[in-house]
């Protein structure tokens, strides 16, 4: 017995979201799999050169440092802790720069013409 033209309909609708749930799960693994390699050729690596990145140590915190070019990386929130506290690699820095300077010429006040 042939099945109708309803009964048709149905089962080749069922076959099409078949065919689309199977498509969408092979692009999702296909998805996370580029994000996986992705991130393995660029992690630790130099944003300038690609060289890949060396970690070094100051005081408290781990930056990134490239060995060919020299540049140095840092993650979320290490900034604000090499800034924190007197004793500061940051705030060592600023006093020597600001010995001939003592005020930032940015925050004197400007003189009336």
């Amino acid at each position: 017995m042939k099945p109708s033209k309803l009964e048709e309909a149905h089962i080749w609708v069922q076959e099409m979201k078949q065919r689309i749930a199977k498509l969408a799960k092979a692009q999702q693994a296909k998805s996370e799999a580029e994000k996986h390699q992705l991130k393995e050729a660029h992690w630790m690596r130099c944003p300038k050169c690609g060289q890949k990145l060396a970690t070094e140590t100051c005081g408290t915190v781990e930056i990134d440092v490239c060995p060919s070019c020299k540049g140095v990386w840092l993650d979320m929130g290490e900034l604000g802790r090499i800034a924190e506290g007197e004793s500061s690699f940051f705030n060592k820095c600023l006093r020597i720069i600001r010995q001939d300077h003592p005020v930032s010429p940015h925050l004197k006040a400007k003189s009336p013409r």
